[in-house]
């Protein structure tokens, strides 16, 4: 059976494609333009973790009080098994698409502080926060990959809307990456 993508779905795919090609085109280009355009593009990745990590949690609402349409619930790509098992959607309690919300509008608070301000005294230290809260995410997208195939009953299954999620940090990992390089390198402005 093949995977539906749905107008959600296709709406957060079209802002990560947007985003990587933003990123593309703007890591090589040199002075100011450059690191708007990495600014744009990480705008871009963090926006779509919002979004992504909202329309999951709502899923995650959904399936407490019963079933959800909102996503497939049977197969390999599907994300009821994975966002509907209270075991594995939460950390300390909270479910991930509520720490998703939260961790990504930090991520969006430093991008658009530098945005707004590329000269700050304090934009230095704003692109390593950025860079260190994004690379945080990272061990906890690796621990929810091996969740999703490897421990949820049923397994593997693979959470569409998850990965939406995880392509975007690692996304907004790059972009963080490609700043502090820029930063460090004197190719800020």
């Amino acid at each position: 059976m093949m995977a539906v993508i749905t107008a959600p779905l296709a709406a957060f795919l079209i802002g990560l494609t947007v985003s990587v090609y933003l990123l593309i085109k703007a890591r090589d280009a040199s002075g100011e333009d450059g690191t708007i355009g990495i600014l744009n593009a990480s705008m871009g990745f963090s926006a779509v973790g919002i979004m992504g990590s909202g329309w999951t949690w709502s899923i995650h609402n959904s399936m407490l009080v019963g079933s959800s349409s909102m996503c497939a619930t049977e197969g390999l790509v599907q994300c009821g098994s994975v966002i509907g098992d209270p075991q594995w959607n939460n950390l300390f309690g909270i479910p991930w698409g509520l720490i998703g919300i939260a961790s990504f509008a930090l991520i969006w608070f430093l991008i658009l502080s530098l945005r707004m301000d590329l000269h700050a005294k304090w934009a230095s230290k704003y692109v390593d926060l950025l860079y260190y809260v994004s690379l945080a995410g990272v061990p906890f997208v690796l621990w929810l990959v091996i969740v999703e195939l490897t421990m949820v009953e049923g397994a593997p299954h693979i959470c569409p809307y998850c990965t939406v999620i995880h392509a975007a940090l690692l996304g907004t990992v790059a972009s963080a990456y490609y700043l502090r390089e820029r930063k460090n390198t004197g190719s800020w402005s």
